[in-house]
């Protein structure tokens, strides 16, 4: 059962999601709390998965990977087992960013980092196809990144 967060929870994660790699103390003194009080309350928010993961964030332009696309999908059946292999498909597949199921005139929406175009051709060909029940993409290319980030601001 997951408990109800108060101001304390909430500044640790908001110190958390800024920078992760805070030194224990650190996050306590701006808590205002003790080290120890801090390590308890981040171990009982990872052990309730409030924490789903400590990441390092990379900018995919710096090694090598300067198309990002946004992918809206429409399937070709409403299978319930053809789109959960599609979810797993996409869940395991590296180039994926993100795979959102959505509401409207598509059913799915990918955020995929590709090296070039040929990269991101190569990645259409081998997985956007009607064996893995795609009917239709539409292909959006981001011309620039105004704001990206998994921030969950917490008040």
């Amino acid at each position: 059962m997951t408990h109800a967060l108060d101001d304390t929870d909430k500044i640790i994660l908001n110190l958390l999601q800024d920078d992760a790699t805070l030194p224990l103390k650190s996050i306590a003194e701006r808590a205002g709390i003790s080290t120890a009080t801090a390590q308890r309350r981040i171990s009982t928010l990872i052990d309730q998965k409030i924490i789903a993961k400590q990441v390092a964030i990379i900018d995919p332009t710096k090694v090598g990977y300067t198309l990002t696309v946004l992918v809206m999908i429409k399937m070709a059946t409403s299978s319930v087992s053809m789109q959960q292999r599609f979810e797993r498909v996409m869940a395991s597949e590296p180039q994926v960013m993100m795979c959102y199921e959505i509401s409207g005139d598509y059913d799915f929406v990918l955020m995929v980092n590709s090296q070039n175009m040929q990269d991101y051709h190569a990645f259409t060909r081998r997985l956007l196809t009607s064996e893995n029940n795609v009917n239709h993409f539409n292909s959006q290319f981001v011309m620039n990144f105004i704001k990206s980030g998994t921030k969950i601001t917490l008040k």
